[in-house]
């Protein structure tokens, strides 16, 4: 599959299969990102916003298809960065390369169904060493209660609260570092690169959510500069 990118201000946006487009990469600060699930996802209504949510044309979301990116590209993405925070999904999180320490985002108010009743709690992964006790700033929570807005979307299947992202970016970076997100969707990681001063690298394989993630990474580069 070709490639297509574009340059906006400090991000570097990449329409391609991060299978492809990871060994070409250079070595970044930090891999922030939200992969697949693995959980099947079908056409349904969130009771969210009521809006249709469709698994991409372009990848399956079946457990398969995710077990195999996970175990085969994760570590590649991995091998790119100096440390990592990968928000995994419960599904999955033991296909994943062994974390340094496993973190958690608490949330009440959108629980998906398990078989052990609703899951309240969304998994978050870190990898490599700590920016916080590096620089020596004192030890910081390596989880946060993030309720989902009932109102932000982004026009794409799982998209993250903003303010998740901006937390993954402010937790496990630096400003001035580059970020890079394999799995960019609709590119909310993109957006908290651009308000907190880090530039950003993201890969996505799908075009639609490609061209959304071009226009809000713009948007939210322009309201900085304003």
């Amino acid at each position: 599959m070709p490639f297509k990118e574009v340059t906006i201000g400090s991000a570097r946006l990449i329409r391609g299969d991060c299978r492809d487009v990871l060994p070409t990469l250079d070595k970044v600060d930090a891999l922030i990102s939200d992969p697949p699930y693995g959980i099947s996802l079908k056409k349904k209504t969130s009771y969210r916003d009521h809006s249709e949510m469709r698994a991409s044309s372009l990848y399956s979301d079946d457990p398969e298809y995710v077990r195999e990116l996970v175990r085969n590209f994760i570590p590649v993405a991995l091998s790119k960065a100096e440390r990592g925070l990968i928000f995994s999904g419960p599904r999955m999180i033991r296909e994943y390369p062994e974390p340094a320490s496993i973190g958690s985002v608490l949330s009440l108010s959108y629980s998906g169904r398990t078989s052990w009743g609703f899951q309240c709690t969304h998994p978050i992964l870190f990898y490599g060493k700590d920016p916080f006790l590096q620089d020596r700033k004192g030890g910081q929570p390596n989880s946060f209660k993030g309720d989902w807005p009932k109102k932000e979307t982004a026009d794409h299947p799982c998209p993250k609260p903003i303010a998740w992202m901006v937390w993954a970016v402010t937790r496990a970076s630096r400003v001035g570092e580059t970020i890079l997100d394999p799995f960019m969707g609709s590119g909310t990681t993109g957006v908290a690169c651009a308000q907190l001063g880090r530039s950003f690298i993201g890969i996505e394989i799908e075009p639609r959510y490609f061209d959304i993630a071009c226009e809000r990474i713009e948007k939210a580069q322009r309201a900085q500069a304003a």
